[in-house]
């Protein structure tokens, strides 16, 4: 399935990809930021993780993993689209606690459980608002249940946010509960919060943090915040849109047993043809 997706990477049409180059490297940058767009394009996203916490050996654990997302927007007129947006991750080096041990695991190479959304929205023109609303979830793919929730998991999304020309500002929510699968209880609320502010020529000052609440933790365990700054630069490789962007977030709060501390994400989205557009 991943490769069949990655495959559309190959299928970029000229006449669409000029008609994309067209455009300012500033006006692809803040589409490519805007949640509601309906630009195609293909994320590759390289994230570490440093962590910490009380659990033995929680302060020296680090992770990699590499995401790859299309996003893949069906056009309903009047500025509006249908967004799919599937993530594929793969987990290079993931710590697992054995309490059997005492202490943690390293996770070789392994397939994570595939996460979604689904949801429709737009931007009105006159005043740069932008909104959406779907379902997020996950599906229990995991190679391996060490690295996996064993759960079907689904709930809304709603998304509010501006588009201007000097950039783009908003928020994403999504709640999720587990549906099936596993008997363990899950129930967590997601606040991205993202920015993109447009410095020319393509350069962008643009991070998206997310902030989490773990509604059946304890109070130690609850929130994870973090903070982030990013730079982001658009350009061209031939006819293609390509946009590159490297984000550093902090984590202010995190669940005391074990939770990130830093998370560095490379991304790398070029610009793909959009069959469903005309």
């Amino acid at each position: 399935m991943v490769m069949a997706i990655m495959s559309l990477s190959l299928s970029i049409h000229p006449r669409t990809a000029c008609a994309q180059g067209e455009r300012s490297a500033d006006d692809v940058a803040r589409e490519l930021s805007n949640p509601t767009t309906a630009l195609a394009s293909l994320s590759n996203n390289l994230e570490y993780r440093s962590f910490k916490g009380d659990l033995p050996g929680a302060d020296s654990q680090e992770s990699w993993t590499y995401i790859f997302q299309p996003v893949l927007p069906f056009p309903q007129g009047d500025g509006k689209n249908i967004i799919f947006r599937p993530a594929f991750p793969l987990l290079l080096d993931q710590p697992v606690f054995n309490p059997a041990k005492n202490d943690f695991d390293s996770e070789g190479v392994e397939f994570g459980d595939i996460s979604f959304d689904l949801a429709y929205g737009g931007t009105d023109k006159e005043t740069g608002i932008l909104s959406l609303f779907g379902i997020f979830g996950s599906l229990p793919t995991a190679s391996d249940d060490a690295v996996g929730s064993e759960q079907w998991r689904l709930g809304p999304e709603v998304a509010l946010g501006l588009i201007k020309e000097w950039g783009v500002i908003g928020t994403l929510i999504t709640h999720n509960w587990d549906v099936g699968g596993s008997n363990n209880n899950f129930s967590v609320t997601t606040l991205q919060y993202f920015y993109a502010l447009g410095l020319g020529n393509g350069w962008q000052l643009a991070a998206g943090p997310t902030i989490s609440y773990d509604w059946e933790a304890d109070s130690d365990n609850d929130w994870s915040i973090p903070v982030g700054v990013g730079i982001a630069k658009t350009t061209k490789v031939g006819n293609t849109p390509l946009k590159l962007a490297l984000e550093v977030h902090n984590y202010l709060e995190q669940p005391d047993s074990f939770g990130p501390d830093w998370l560095v994400k490379l991304k790398v989205t070029p610009v793909i043809k959009n069959s469903f557009v005309k």
